[in-house]
């Protein structure tokens, strides 16, 4: 079961905990008498008066004091994510390795090399290859690129048919820092685009894509773990950070198109 760090304050409402995720709820907000209402009451609901870790989704419900409206995000939020490198078998490997990280969390038991080989689509050469659709080389090839959600999905969702899984991987690009947030807050980590040690992009002058763009010579895809008030987390790949200040994250975020992709049931 997957548990919550919670900070000491609850934030903007933004979204509902319906999974069996746990939550530590401050003494601060156990002692609210916020139990005693008749829709609380009737799911009995009955915070303790210590520190502990309880079902997310009524601990936010008596807060609000209606099942209903229990529409809150955490201030502070750390999913136990294990990190996993990709070197030194995948030297550009970030993509394949952020997604076996995620899949790890939730209890699959595949390895980065595996998941690559068999599952994920290559294009070589690599200055040919659409990096929507398949990755550009070999992630075990240090002279290779990288690819995007759609290459990421399209493997995961086949390995996740092969075991005979309900949950899905699911190209989400385009959404907002808050919304990876709401994922966070609802247990689920968050894979997305970035540039390597959130640098400022670079680009690769010798070829062009298919739309005419200039590939990334610094993408970059980690694992999105956790957020507060002043930071986000990751479990990166690369080793080299696991922590970023929100303004340069949502930067790079955003430079890089906003990719991102989620894995649930």
């Amino acid at each position: 079961m997957h548990k919550f760090a919670a900070g000491s304050a609850v934030a903007a409402c933004l979204f509902l905990c319906s999974c069996a995720a746990t939550v530590t709820l401050p003494k601060t907000y156990a002692a609210v008498e916020t139990a005693a209402t008749p829709e609380s009451a009737a799911m009995g609901l009955v915070l303790p008066q210590t520190d502990a870790a309880i079902p997310a989704w009524p601990a936010l419900a008596a807060l609000q004091s209606t099942p209903e409206s229990a529409l809150f995000l955490l201030s502070t939020v750390q999913l136990d994510v294990e990190n996993i490198p990709q070197n030194p078998e995948l030297p550009n490997g970030c993509e394949i390795t952020s997604a076996d990280i995620v899949l790890n969390y939730l209890g699959f038991d595949i390895d980065k090399v595996t998941l690559a080989e068999k599952y994920l689509l290559l294009h070589i050469p690599y200055w040919e290859a659409d990096p929507e659709v398949e990755f550009m080389g070999s992630p075990a090839d240090e002279l290779s690129f990288y690819c995007l959600p759609g290459a990421i999905t399209t493997a995961v969702n086949n390995y996740l048919s092969g075991q005979g899984s309900a949950c899905r991987a699911t190209d989400i690009t385009g959404a907002k820092p808050a919304e990876l947030e709401a994922y966070l807050a609802h247990g689920t980590p968050v894979l997305m685009w970035a540039t390597r040690a959130f640098t400022a992009p670079l680009y690769n002058y010798t070829f062009t894509l298919a739309d005419g763009s200039w590939p990334y010579a610094n993408s970059h895809c980690l694992v999105l773990t956790g957020y507060d008030e002043d930071n986000y987390y990751f479990a990166d790949p690369m080793q080299e950070v696991t922590a970023i200040d929100r303004d340069t994250f949502t930067l790079r975020y955003e430079q890089l198109g906003s990719h991102a992709v989620v894995i649930t049931s």
